[in-house]
């Protein structure tokens, strides 16, 4: 450059510092700007950092205040269980009327009891490190995680210690994913800082499955060898614990022989027995001579009780362990395992004389009806409730004698058609409450056809111009579809679900709902349950089977929690108890033969089309039945030309 004043060349980079050449000027200016980016760049994944941070403290504090709710109740439910102690039922008199679990046959036997050499050959060929682990194996853990991710998760996921076992066989989850895994660790721990390894370990081998339906040492000792477990020898010692991965293909009184098998793997035991120094050559050498001589195996019986329970004990179960399973969190199968080995003591609202009487009528013969297509003979199921409580005091499911526990409950599980036995609580008690009716509104007993060509008959003669009252007397049809048309279906519906009728659907909101016509029909349980709101004032109270549970100290632990609300006023309900009186003491009535002498009865009955179902509900002041009688695949119903409902119920 030059300088105009002297014609002097100046270099600008003598005469001012900050001079870029013109070809440095350029990279300077991305300098620049690659140094901001990268401040933003910094400041960018700080940000992020601390998001992360935050995201996973939240999840650390949520995580630490579920698991310290799930420790408490697994450290609760484990302890209660690990006695392996069967669940009584007491029925409200105070009587023992089930014993719960008794089905798996098992002899508990304490910890001083079980031979040395029987826990060193479970812990040798199971957990060889289980009295120095704190629940979880952490070289097997290892080896099984990477086996599980070297077979791209087709591994069985092994390395389960002795306490991760007892956990499996407490919460009967057996599924095979990695999320199962972690949570097995976790309560493994956790038993591990809450009972000592005797305790896991006499609980483990207490409860283990060791042969068909047999579970725990004791039991096995005695099917396989029928002695008692300590007084096992060591070779014994080593087959009942070496058949603990598969019993079934190691049982010797099965038809295949697998004696060279069972040899096999005794030795596989006795030989990790002595490498690990719990016997010497000397004992080893004489137990595998006494394997290659043949074990003596002697098949003993195993006392069990094969007890059926009664139908209101079966309901009792699916409730309880649904309650359980919803106060806990907890599986199915895990609340299953708590109520037949937590020593529980539950309440049932059975009434002893109730249930009994119940039980003998339905067993007699005179009810069974052979069936004319060749199916099933015809049966029958019977509800009664306490309407003041809610609970239900007598229950059957069947005709004849219970040869089954936990068999069809057609008093809780089944639903079917209701005939006029739905008229009071479909069609009265909402009309009455709503204002549409009274006893004594006329209406025309003359067949009419109805909306989209509906057309009821009465099953009696038509009576032209008659009051409600006389309409419930004999159940005349044509009057109660007519006050269904003001009523609206839809309001029929909302009164039935209010009453504790959950089985309608969309499709039951037609006029036939007046006279019973239902998609699918309703439980003799819902029945008298939603005829029990009329006879307890109004007030719907949810029918239960038990009060109370008690664990082994005698705490309540659950206890049973009905819905209450109020359908209809106690005015309503004085109606519908006068009206229901009708088809009992009216001279043209249905159900006359309920009567009884001194006691307000209230009754109505139900006939379906073809004479398939036969129903009678009714209360007295102090009782509410629902009784139901039909065949499970329809049939027609010809029993003398009575209805068999009465029959049983009177």
């Amino acid at each position: 450059m030059f300088n105009k004043k002297t014609g002097k060349r100046v270099k600008l980079e003598d005469k001012d510092e900050n001079y870029v050449p013109k070809a440095f000027r350029k990279d300077k200016k991305l300098i620049k700007n690659k140094g901001k980016n990268q401040k933003k760049h910094t400041l960018k994944k700080k940000r992020i950092k601390l998001i992360v941070l935050a995201v996973l403290l939240i999840i650390v504090i949520f995580l630490g205040v579920y698991l310290g709710i799930s420790a408490n109740t697994w450290k609760t439910l484990a302890k209660d269980m690990i006695s392996n102690e069967h669940s009584v039922v007491k029925s409200l008199d105070g009587n023992v009327i089930a014993t719960l679990g008794t089905q798996r046959k098992n002899i508990p036997i304490s910890f001083e009891e079980m031979p040395e050499n029987l826990k060193n050959a479970y812990v040798s060929i199971e957990d060889e490190r289980f009295y120095s682990h704190h629940g979880v194996d952490i070289k097997r853990t290892g080896s099984a995680i990477f086996s599980y991710i070297f077979n791209f998760g087709s591994s069985s996921y092994g390395g389960s210690t002795i306490t991760q076992q007892l956990v499996k066989n407490l919460t009967g989850d057996t599924t095979n994913s990695a999320i199962r895994k972690v949570k097995e660790w976790w309560k493994a721990w956790i038993l591990e800082t809450s009972l000592s390894k005797e305790e896991i370990l006499e609980g483990y081998l207490n409860i283990i499955y060791v042969g068909p339906n047999v579970y725990g040492v004791e039991a096995g000792a005695k099917y396989y060898f029928n002695k008692s477990c300590k007084d096992l020898s060591l070779e014994e010692c080593a087959f009942l614990a070496g058949i603990n991965h598969s019993p079934n293909s190691y049982n010797p009184f099965q038809e295949e022989d697998n004696s060279e098998k069972i040899d096999n793997r005794t030795k596989t035991v006795l030989g990790k027995m002595k490498e690990l120094g719990y016997i010497t050559d000397n004992e080893y050498n004489e137990a595998n001579d006494n394997v290659d001589k043949g074990l003596n195996f002697k098949n003993g019986t195993i006392e069990s009780d094969d007890a059926v329970y009664s139908y209101h004990t079966d309901a009792l179960i699916l409730e309880i362990t649904k309650d359980i399973e919803e106060k806990y969190n907890i599986s199915e199968e895990f609340a299953t395992n708590y109520i037949n080995m937590a020593g529980l003591t539950i309440n049932s609202t059975q009434e002893d004389k109730v249930q009994n009487q119940l039980e003998t009528e339905f067993q007699k013969s005179k009810y069974s009806l052979a069936s004319k297509t060749g199916g099933d003979s015809s049966q029958a199921a019977m509800v009664v409730i306490d309407h003041k409580t809610g609970n239900v005091v007598g229950c059957v499911g069947g005709l004849g004698k219970k040869t089954k526990s936990r068999s069809l409950n057609r008093a809780t599980q089944s639903v079917r058609q209701t005939g006029s036995a739905i008229k009071p609580i479909a069609v009265l008690a909402p009309a009455i409450d709503k204002k549409i009716i009274t006893a004594a509104s006329i209406y025309d007993d003359t067949p009419k056809n109805f909306e989209g060509g509906y057309h009821p008959v009465d099953y009696s003669k038509p009576l032209g111009k008659i009051t409600v009252r006389r309409a419930v007397e004999s159940s005349q049809n044509i009057p109660f579809v007519e006050i269904m048309e003001e009523l609206k279906p839809s309001n029929s519906i909302n009164y039935l679900k209010k009453m504790g009728i959950t089985s309608l659907t969309k499709k039951d909101e037609t006029l036939s709902l007046a006279l019973g016509g239902l998609e699918k029909g309703i439980s003799p349980l819902e029945m008298a349950a939603a005829y029990a709101t009329i006879a307890n004032d109004g007030e719907y109270i949810e029918p239960k089977f038990y009060t109370t549970i008690l664990n082994k100290s005698g705490d309540v632990i659950v206890e049973s929690k009905q819905e209450k609300r109020r359908v209809f006023s106690k005015e309503v309900a004085y109606i519908l108890k006068s009206l229901l009186k009708e088809p009992v003491e009216g001279k043209n009535g249905t159900a006359t033969y309920c009567a009884i002498n001194g006691i307000d009865v209230a009754a109505k009955t139900g006939t379906t089309d073809e004479n398939y179902d036969r129903w009678l509900c009714g209360f007295t002041p102090y009782y509410t039945a629902a009784t139901w009688y039909g065949f499970d695949q329809n049939e027609t119903i010809n029993f003398n030309n009575r209805n068999p409902a009465r029959t049983i119920m009177g």
